[in-house]
Formats: structure tokens, sequence, C-alpha cells
């Protein structure tokens, strides 16, 4: 019972930490406005794969669909999902880790992932890679603790949020073996948790526009993806620019923590293999297959997604080392400060989803979106600001939340251009994003290909620009016959 309240004290520590810092907060452009504008439009009846495009598995949409039905459209219905999530991550690595070592390293470990996962905005936003984590990892843990009937179920489920996690769930039943689980149970209960999406999938009549999906995304989402392990959105020398001094020694002591979830994997590794104990050898070959599953995107903020695994493994060895209690300690409160100061600076902006805090700019941009949208309105939104929808409870008439360049065909395009001659909207959003900022974020990307060519002709020769905000312009009314045929305006590529 002691140990039971320990982790029900870690639990509530966690999510009071998280709920706090995400609650009600906004990263405007992020993948979570994909989940949170499908979600809604789910709970209103729409179906996945047939009503709506969707590039990953279901679990993750329905979940917040049904929080949204039972508990409101908002952003803090949303993120008590993602809060949940974090704080049962956090619990599951201080409770794996009190078995293989000690309650002080169990502290440190859980504390360490806790801090440098949460400090990162982006990072704390709802998206398909925390819920397929939550599911693996408390499925790896329940096998491990002889329960390998519901850990086959939860990686199952895991799959159905992110379908590449079948590499995880394939290699935690081998690695069954390891700690002398029964494989066969992790496989009867996959196949339990398989046969239920499916299942779902029928009734909703969704399975074919799921099948499609996958073949969509093979085709066209994996090389512009490419990232080389370890490497930053931007680059490492942008994170020392301008400084000096005493100033790029504490980048460098940022950088060391920003890039736990790079170095963190081959020291578990090469402490693994020292020791050779069954449990290390057990996680290792799980959080492996984890590292695996974010291929081919390996920069540091889709590692962060991969390495929760290897927090117990490596914070279990701080028995023996406890000298480096001292550099990680110190790191970690420079994350929990700079999370905390950003949470403080944040800005509340009243929306059709409730009162939402963000940055100074975003809220600029906010009011700027809810002013000139209203609810119910007929938007089209592109090509990648689906979170408008959201946060303006607008109509969305197209299947499309998003079209990205690169990613999208134009097969995709002239499919939303039909959506919006069936169903005309009132008012188109257009994002102009500079190539340099594409390129920056994709670098594997063909420029060549970062137009989404046929929407812009088809929005330029049927509206006219109404208002604007920085790069976002609203556009309105058909245009006069004379403008027929413009495009957008070009690019300050």
């Amino acid at each position: 019972m002691a140990v039971l309240r320990l982790y029900a004290l870690v639990f509530a520590l966690s999510f009071a930490f998280v709920w706090w810092l995400v609650a009600d907060r906004l990263v405007f452009i992020n993948d979570e406005g994909i989940f949170l504008s499908h979600a809604a439009r789910i709970a209103e009846g729409a179906v996945l794969y047939k009503d709506l495009f969707g590039l990953t598995g279901p679990a993750s949409y329905w979940l917040l669909a049904v929080m949204f039905k039972l508990f409101g459209i908002s952003l803090k219905t949303a993120h008590f999902i993602l809060a949940v999530q974090i704080a049962a991550l956090t619990t599951a690595i201080y409770a794996v880790t009190l078995r293989l070592a000690d309650k002080t390293s169990a502290a440190i470990g859980a504390f360490a992932f806790l801090v440098f996962s949460a400090s990162d905005p982006q990072m704390m936003t709802n998206n398909h890679r925390w819920d397929a984590n939550t599911y693996a990892i408390l499925g790896i843990v329940a096998i491990w603790r002889g329960r390998p009937l519901l850990g086959g179920g939860l990686l199952a489920l895991s799959v159905w949020a992110t379908p590449v996690f079948a590499i995880t769930a394939a290699a935690a039943v081998g690695a069954a073996w390891v700690i002398g689980q029964s494989p066969w149970r992790v496989i009867a209960g996959g196949a339990i948790g398989a046969c239920a999406g499916v299942a779902a999938l029928l009734a909703t009549g969704g399975l074919q526009g799921f099948v499609e999906g996958l073949i969509w995304a093979k085709s066209n989402y994996s090389d512009i993806n490419r990232m080389p392990y370890g490497s930053i959105v931007g680059g490492y020398p942008a994170l020392f620019e301008d400084a000096a001094g005493f100033e790029i020694a504490l980048r460098a002591l940022l950088v060391f923590g920003l890039t736990i979830s790079a170095w963190l994997p081959p020291l578990a590794g090469i402490l693994t293999l020292a020791k050779r104990d069954r449990n290390h050898i057990y996680f290792l070959i799980c959080g492996v297959s984890m590292l695996i599953g974010v291929s081919p995107r390996y920069d540091i903020g889709h590692l962060i997604f991969a390495v929760p695994l290897f927090y117990p493994i490596a914070a279990s060895y701080l028995q023996r080392a406890r000298w480096a209690v001292v550099p990680i300690g110190i790191v970690a409160c420079l994350f929990l400060l700079f999370a905390v100061v950003q949470r403080l600076s944040l800005v509340e902006v009243e929306t059709p989803v409730g009162v939402i805090r963000t940055d100074r700019d975003t809220a600029e941009l906010t009011k700027f979106l809810t002013a000139n949208i209203k609810p119910g309105e007929k938007v089209f939104a592109f090509p990648y600001i689906p979170v408008v929808y959201f946060l303006t409870r607008a109509q969305n008439v197209s299947r499309f939340c998003y079209l990205m360049p690169g990613f999208h065909t134009e097969r995709d395009e002239r499919a939303a251009s039909a959506d919006m001659e069936r169903s005309p909207p009132a008012k188109i959003v257009f994002l102009d994003t500079p190539l340099e900022e594409y390129m920056r974020v994709w670098p594997a990307a063909d420029p060549a290909k970062l137009r989404l060519k046929h929407l812009e002709e088809f929005v330029g020769a049927r509206y006219q620009a109404a208002s604007k905000f920085g790069n976002f312009t609203i556009y309105t009314a058909p245009v006069h016959a004379s403008n027929a045929g413009r495009s957008l305006p070009a690019r300050a590529d």
C-alpha cells in the first residue's frame, strides 16, 4: 500500500504541474490543430477516413471526440488527456526505476523526464505520438509485471494511435521471452485489440479510407520528412547566435538538456550491455523499437517521443554515480525555470472555445481571426493552419483540414477545390509561408514542389483579399469576372 501511495503522489504532482502549464495554453502552428479540428467534427457526426482525411490511426481522433462529446469542445478538455498521459508516463518511469534501483534514482529519473518533456511548449500538445507512447509503455510495463494479455491489448491500442508502433508491439512480443513472460499471451491480447479496432472501423464505415490513408502516407509522407539523428530544426549554430561570454556557457547547458533525447539512448545501451541484466535488456529492446518508429525524422523534437523507456534504464545506474545528480539537477532546474517563466508570460484571449492563454503575438492573431470569422461560418484554411477551424468554430467545407506543400498531391488539391465548389466557403484563410521557412523545417523537401499551385490559382480566380494580419490573409466574396484566372500573390521567397 505504501508503494501505491507513492505512485499516486507522483501521478498527482505530475498531473498538477502539466495541467498548470498547458490546461488552456495554445501553440498555434503545430500538429495539434489537426486532431482538435477533426475530433470536433467527429463529435458532431463526421466519419473519420470517410468524411475526413486522416493520416494517422483513429485512436487519437476518437478519444478526443469522445471527450468533446462528454465535456464540450475546448482546449481544457483536450489538454486534460495530455496531462493524464504525461502524468501516467512519469509515474511509469518512477515505478520501473524504483524496482530497478531505489527511491532516489526513481525520483531523479521521473523528474528529469517530466521537466525535459514539459518545458517545451511545442511538445506539450495533443498528438498521436503521446497517445501511442502512453499505451505502448503501459503495455510494456504490464508485460514486465506479469500481465501479458493486458500488455498485448495496450500495445494494440498504441498501434491504432500510430500504426508504425506495430514495430514496438512486435519487439515487445520477442522481448517477453527475455523476462520469462508468455509471448503467446501478449499476441492474444494484441489480437483482441486489433480485432476491436477493425470492428470499430467497419462499424463507422472508415476501414477502406483508413487503408487508403496508409497507402497515401507510404507514397507521400516519408521522403520529405527525412532528418538526421540528433538534428535540430534550424541547425545548432542558430542556438548560439549573438551569444558571448557567460551566455555561451549557459546556452551550452541548455543544449545539453535539449539534446538529452539524442544522447540518452546510446548511454542507456552502453550501460545495459555492460551489466547485461535481463530487465534492462527487455526495456532496451522495447526502447530501440520506439526509436526505429520515428523514422525517417530523427530530429530532437521527434526523438523526445521515442526515449521515455531509456530514462529508467539510465536512472537505475545513478546508485553507482551519485555525482551525476548535480549536473542533471542543475540543467533540469534551468528547464523547470524556463517552463515556469514561459507560463507566467502568457496572456488570456476570449475565443468561441473558451478563454485560452498564449504568447502576445499569437493572442493578436487569435483576436484577428475570431473577429473576422464567426462560429458556423463556412471556411477553408490552408496550407497548414488547421487550428483556425477549432479556434473560430467555423465550418470546414472540405474533408482536408490542411494541405501541406510537398506532401499533398495535385490530386488532393483538386479534391479540396471540388469540395469548395460543392459547398462554397464564405471565407478562405491563407498563410503565406516563405520558401526558406519550409526548407528550415523540412530540409529534405524539393523546393520546386513547395507550392499548392492549383489551389492558389483556384482561390485567386474566385476570391479577393479582404483583410490581412502578418502573413495571414482572409479572402472573401467572388471577385469580378475580369479578375478570373489570377493566382494568389506570389510569395516573398
